[in-house]
């Protein structure tokens, strides 16, 4: 079943992004808080509520490959729909969006751009 699967372990060499949240703040976006980052601020796109781009890498027309967002914020993450292993750790796949998921204070939200078989 979906909930016993191996995680997807992320190597260096793989292409993702790792955004630490340290904010006061307890109604911030991750968009928001992306936003006010220097080095995401117009690094990163969303269309329709969708992250299509980060960093120049977009996602696939045929949405075979594209970003996916996994977080270390339990309340805010679900291991069945995806997860993720980077040094070490296990991580869930977030269950909202960008412009939905607020932000806690330390936890990790990674972006990876991942392949899928179509």
């Amino acid at each position: 079943t979906a909930c016993n699967k191996d995680p997807l372990v992320i190597n260096e060499s793989d292409t993702f992004v790792i955004v630490k949240a340290e904010t006061d703040k307890t109604d911030l976006t991750l968009s928001g808080y992306m936003q006010s980052l220097t080095e995401y601020s117009e690094n990163f796109e969303i269309v329709n509520g969708m992250v299509v781009s980060i960093n120049g890498i977009e996602n696939a027309s045929d949405w075979s490959s594209c970003w996916m967002l996994y977080t270390s914020d339990v309340d805010n993450a679900n291991s069945g729909w995806g997860k993720i292993e980077y040094k070490g750790t296990i991580y869930g796949s977030a269950i909202s969006g960008a412009e939905e998921l607020i932000v806690k204070d330390g936890c990790l939200y990674i972006w990876v751009y991942q392949r899928f078989e179509i």
